[in-house]
């Protein structure tokens, strides 16, 4: 599908499942490409990837009776997601991520909306795709990092976002991107 000179899948299958997550109260957000997509950083969207403020059991309870497949923690993640192939949709519960000194915790913020959808935090996913690129050695994680990075810089911070992530143990050099962002007034 091309709307809006954005290559994208359906919205319909995305849209489905938000509503069963909104009918069991699950905090969400739309981030990754569609993100990207809907602050006009890139053109093309390969899947939909939706975080959850929300254990995995509370949401395998959401989607009882879709066909998903369920992926644990791993190396670099530290967290679980449901993925729907048929869809494109990804549903990432308690994002996070394993690095030396702990678990950090990318919090899932609605920060607006875009085609009705519920926008994530561009600060959030500029750390999340920061610590993926050092943590994959990915340079196309580490290129969405920087993209989303240059454009928080014309932004107002978000404020509660920076400061829950400064309370992580995140790598130094990340914490202080993120401590830049917050400019005088």
């Amino acid at each position: 599908m091309n709307a809006g000179g954005i290559e994208h899948p359906p919205l319909a299958p995305l849209e489905r499942l938000l509503e069963r997550l909104r009918a069991h109260g699950l905090a969400h957000a739309l981030g990754g490409s569609g993100l990207l997509a809907a602050l006009g950083l890139v053109d093309r969207v390969r899947d939909w990837d939706v975080t959850v403020a929300a254990s995995i059991e509370s949401l395998e309870a959401a989607c009882a009776g879709l066909d998903y497949a369920r992926f644990g923690s791993d190396g670099c993640h530290a967290d679980h997601k449901l993925t729907f192939e048929r869809e494109s949709v990804e549903l990432i519960a308690d994002f996070a991520f394993a690095v030396d000194g702990g678990v950090v915790k990318i919090p899932t913020v609605v920060t607006g909306q875009w085609r009705g959808l519920p926008l994530g935090s561009p600060t959030a996913w500029a750390t999340a795709y920061a610590l993926m690129g050092e943590l994959e050695d990915s340079a196309r994680r580490r290129e969405r990092a920087e993209m989303l990075f240059e454009w928080l810089r014309d932004q107002p911070p978000e404020r509660d976002v920076i400061e829950a992530l400064l309370a992580q143990p995140l790598p130094e050099s990340l914490a202080a991107r993120l401590r830049a962002l917050i400019r005088p007034t």
